[in-house]
């Protein structure tokens, strides 16, 4: 289910952050076509938003997304 790895995961990530790499964690979760949908027309009035609150409605869209994921893995790498 994805939480058997977190401790270790963000251990890593950890680690790998103090040693100045660029972290990628990757996870998902299912959902129901409505809940898309619902999801995507607030995306796309928030995509298409002009002036100073469109990033706050971009942030506040993704936050509806980005809960309850399950962790597939992370992984690393060295900017240069």
């Amino acid at each position: 289910n994805g939480k058997v790895y977190l401790e270790a995961t963000t251990m890593h990530l950890n680690d790998y952050g103090e040693a100045g790499l660029r972290t990628l964690a990757l996870a998902y979760r299912r959902l129901e076509e409505k809940e898309y949908s619902d999801w995507n027309d607030e995306f796309q009035k928030a995509k298409a938003a002009v002036g100073a609150d469109r990033d706050a409605m971009l942030e506040r869209v993704s936050e509806m997304m980005e809960k309850e994921l399950i962790l597939v893995g992370a992984t690393a790498i060295e900017d240069k």
